[in-house]
């Protein structure tokens, strides 16, 4: 199913078929910023990580074993980059859309989907201090 998923992705010239709707980023920001969201795997649906928008520049990543880092958040045209302390990737881009009602992003070139499980107003508990 997944192998499907990624095929159909890359049929569509990394856009998601049909019952999906892409968003601006900036309209993503507006959701998120001051809140935090739970990123889960499109097709398994386990916890990924969670991220606290700390503003719209600024995040804080957790992964599923609690260890964070800080992020910083560029908008580039159609997407949303991050680029976080500890694993430098300026090419880390998604695009975001909407799908009935729940948030997806895909990364770019279009080689992975997420799901925003949840979307709260709680700070993330994390192991250790974040970096920096």
């Amino acid at each position: 199913m997944k192998a499907l998923i990624a095929a159909l992705c890359l049929m569509t010239s990394g856009t998601l078929a049909l019952a999906q709707d892409q968003i601006p980023p900036d309209a993503f920001l507006d959701i998120a910023e001051g809140r935090t969201l739970t990123f889960s795997g499109y097709i398994s649906g386990r916890v990924i990580g969670e991220e606290h928008f700390l503003r719209r520049d600024r995040s804080v990543w957790a992964d599923k074993t609690g260890r964070c880092t800080y992020g910083r958040i560029e908008v580039r045209g159609p997407y949303l980059c991050f680029i976080y302390e500890d694993e430098f990737d300026p090419e880390n881009c998604w695009t975001t859309y909407n799908e009935n009602g729940t948030l997806l992003v895909m990364s770019h070139p279009g080689l992975e989907i997420q799901r925003i499980s949840d979307i709260n107003d709680t700070s993330l508990s994390c192991q250790d201090v974040p970096l920096s």
